[in-house]
C-alpha cells in the first residue's frame, strides 16, 4: 500500500508541473515576441461588468502602442473617448461622461498597457495554468489562467485574476479577461492586429479639447474607462 500511496502523491504535482510548464512556455514566447515589436495596432471590443452596481458597459475602438512607453486607446463607441500614455503622463477623456473634464496622472510602468502588464516577467509575477486551446479571433489560442503572486517582482498587477488567450501561431494576445479588486470584470477581444506599422505621432499625443479642464489624479494613476 505504501508504494501506491507515494505514487499517488507525486503523480499530481508532475502533471501540474507539465501543465504549468506549457503555460509559461507560451507566455515567454509571447513576451519575447512582444518586446521585439516596434509598434502594434488592433481593433478592440470591450465589455466591462460592474458587478456591485449590476451594470454592463460596452465599447470599442483602436488600441495602439509603440515601444518603449507609448500607448493609446481611441474609442469609436462611445465616440471621442481617449486614453493616452505619452511616456510622461496618462490622459483620460470621455466626453460621453463629462466633455469638460480631462484626468491627468503620472505614467506608471505598464499601468494601462495591458500587453506589458501581462507579458512582463510572467513567471516572477504570476502563477499560470494552461487550460487548453480555444477558437479565438481567426484561429486557435492558448487559454492561460493567471493569478498574481504575492510580492511578485517590482511591479504588482492591477487585477486579482486574469485569463489571457495567445494565438498558437503568432503568440499575440487575442483576448483578455481581468477580474480586479473592486469586483469589476473587464473583457477585451482583439482583431485586425497589425504589427510593426508606421503609427503617426498624433496617436500618442493628447490635445486638450476646447472648453475642457485638466484635473490631476492625486493617486498618481488614472483609471481606465469602465
Amino acid at each position: 500500500m505504501l508504494p501506491l500511496l507515494l505514487a499517488s502523491l507525486f503523480s499530481v504535482p508532475r502533471s501540474l508541473h507539465g501543465q504549468d510548464g506549457q503555460a509559461y512556455q507560451a507566455l515567454y514566447a509571447a513576451s519575447d515576441r512582444y518586446y521585439r515589436l516596434e509598434s502594434l495596432c488592433a481593433h478592440f471590443n470591450q465589455v466591462v461588468e460592474v458587478t456591485l452596481l449590476r451594470q454592463t458597459r460596452v465599447s470599442e475602438g483602436t488600441v495602439c502602442l509603440r515601444q518603449p512607453d507609448l500607448f493609446s486607446m481611441n474609442f469609436s463607441d462611445p465616440e471621442g473617448g481617449r486614453i493616452v500614455v505619452d511616456g510622461e503622463f496618462v490622459w483620460n477623456f470621455f466626453p460621453d461622461q463629462d466633455a469638460r473634464q480631462v484626468i491627468k496622472s503620472e505614467s506608471a510602468e505598464g499601468e494601462f498597457n495591458f500587453f506589458e502588464n501581462i507579458l512582463s516577467d510572467p513567471r516572477g509575477r504570476f502563477e499560470a495554468v494552461h487550460e487548453g486551446r480555444e477558437p479565438m479571433g481567426d484561429g486557435l489560442s492558448h487559454k492561460i489562467a493567471l493569478t498574481p503572486r504575492e510580492g511578485g517582482g517590482s511591479r504588482s498587477a492591477d487585477f486579482r485574476s486574469a485569463v489571457v488567450w495567445l494565438d498558437v501561431d503568432t503568440y499575440m494576445i487575442t483576448a483578455l479577461d481581468m477580474h480586479d479588486t473592486s469586483a469589476r470584470i473587464r473583457r477585451l477581444r482583439f482583431s485586425d492586429i497589425r504589427l510593426d506599422i508606421d503609427v503617426p505621432d498624433e496617436v500618442f499625443r493628447f490635445v486638450l479639447p476646447e472648453g475642457a479642464r485638466v484635473f490631476t489624479d492625486p493617486r498618481g494613476a488614472g483609471s481606465a474607462r469602465e
